[in-house]
């Protein structure tokens, strides 16, 4: 196992398929972004641990949907709140998702409409590894703050001028102004994330190192529950995150393959020579978590709190704004939003509930609806292939032109995250072959190319 937390601390150098290394299976695209790195017939020199690529041409802008389009079909987005559907994932799987969004990707130097330019010099300021950087950040030497000194995490403590009777023993660790101090701050970004981040993960590891207290070296004892974590995680990801968004026909062929240690090639999409880090997947495909999250949350069994709304507005009594303490009264009961007892996600469909149509200004001061700004970023910004055009690639049935697109004048140029959530639509609330491929064999990859124990033994679905 700590070879595992090893290899996972240093995918750089990890070897992927075959007896070709991360640094040779890695391929760059070339400079001008027109060509991506799948259809390569030679690989470019470089590396890319640290920076975007791209799995397909991309499209020049007089190609694109534009601006207007995209505010229009965003526009027409809302669910009926009244009306709004139950869906297959519980409630906890879009914030799991957004934890996995953290865990291996962050663009800190784009701008929103603006053309990115060459991706791969763009820097990814995670490593696109499911290690969990973001929980253990580069260690204890480097970051000190996050630990104890026996190497677990520090957890449910604040600084000694607010520690009391009123501090949260279930909330992350505190400075004097409130932030969390975790490995990403984004992972206290929303309540649910932050119960997610530190009951799921940073108490994991705290259990983890109890349990291992027979390893008398410290050090030893912190890569030993490192690594059980890890493959914990990448356990959750097969078994509980992929099966709960991707429809069986397209997850369940490429679990096997995964287990084989090899992705097939999707239509003319080659796995083998995708860069870590895709656009394709963290501009569009992995935004689908957003069509997940529902208008209202019952946080707990508190028998006086009602349903909460997941952006509070000033009349709403309860504030769930992150980056600041968490309540002991707002502590998620988990069972509410995992297993049996859970509440239900909203399907992944074209409709997003009105909190992220008009977003708070504790979360965007302008372009507050998310829709338009996910299509703006992905088609303005990074120059993606339409939906259309990316089913041609991996060789997918065409869907239908969605009515919403038709009424938006977006007819053949569908923007590929609301392509892909409109193919969903079509799958029971689950993501189909394009935005199910990509999501499924980017993690899947990852994975496979950490050589994840979880793979074996295969369980299925």
């Amino acid at each position: 196992m700590k070879d595992l937390d090893q290899n996972l601390k240093a995918t750089c150098c990890a070897p992927g398929h075959g007896a070709t290394g991360f640094r040779d299976i890695v391929k760059l695209a070339c400079d001008n972004q027109r060509t991506g790195t799948c259809n390569r017939a030679e690989p470019q020199e470089g590396t890319a641990e640290f920076v975007f690529g791209r799995m397909v041409d991309m499209m020049p802008l007089d190609q694109q949907p534009s601006k207007e389009g995209c505010e229009a079909l965003a526009a027409v987005m809302l669910d009926d709140e009244a009306s709004a559907e139950d869906g297959p994932a519980d409630a906890g799987i879009a914030f799991l998702g957004q934890f996995i969004d953290h865990d291996i990707t962050l663009d800190a130097t784009t701008k929103l409409g603006e053309v990115a330019g060459a991706v791969t010099k763009i820097r990814n300021f995670r490593t696109p590894a499911l290690d969990l950087d973001c929980v253990y950040g580069n260690g204890p030497e480097v970051n000190p703050w996050l630990y104890e000194p026996d190497n677990r995490l520090i957890f449910g403590r604040g600084p000694t001028e607010r520690t009391g009777p009123d501090e949260n023993p279930l909330d992350l660790q505190r400075n004097v102004n409130g932030r969390a101090l975790i490995g990403d701050p984004r992972n206290d970004e929303n309540l649910f994330v932050s119960q997610v981040h530190g009951r799921m993960f940073v108490m994991g590891h705290n259990n983890n190192m109890e349990r291992l207290s027979d390893i008398a070296d410290a050090e030893d004892r912190l890569h030993e529950a490192r690594a059980e974590l890890t493959w914990e995680y990448h356990d959750r990801i097969l078994h509980q995150f992929l099966p709960a968004v991707i429809h069986e026909d397209v997850l369940t062929p490429m679990l096997a393959q995964a287990h084989n240690m090899h992705l097939e090639d999707i239509g003319r999409l080659s796995w083998a020579n995708a860069p870590a880090m895709p656009v394709e997947f963290s501009a569009a495909a992995f935004r689908f978590g957003h069509s997940l999250i529902r208008e209202t949350y019952k946080l707990n069994d508190n028998p006086d709190r009602a349903e909460v709304r997941i952006f509070a507005r000033e009349a709403d009594a309860v504030k769930l704004d992150g980056f600041a303490p968490v309540e002991k009264d707002n502590n998620l009961d988990m069972g509410l939003f995992f297993g049996p007892g859970a509440q239900k996600s909203r399907p992944i469909d074209t409709r997003l509930p009105a909190a992220l149509l008009n977003l708070p200004d504790s979360v965007a001061t302008s372009d507050k609806n998310l829709a338009a700004r996910n299509m703006i970023r992905g088609h303005l910004t990074f120059k993606l292939p339409t939906g259309e055009k990316m089913a041609e690639w991996m060789e997918a049935p065409l869907i239908d032109t969605h009515d919403k697109v038709k009424d938006a004048g977006l007819e053949g140029r569908t923007p590929l995250w609301f392509y892909m959530l409109a193919e969903a639509e079509q799958h029971g609330g689950k993501l189909g072959p394009v935005g199910g491929g990509i999501v499924a064999g980017v993690l899947l990859n990852m994975l496979i190319r950490a050589h994840s124990p979880a793979l074996r033994p295969y369980r299925g679905v």
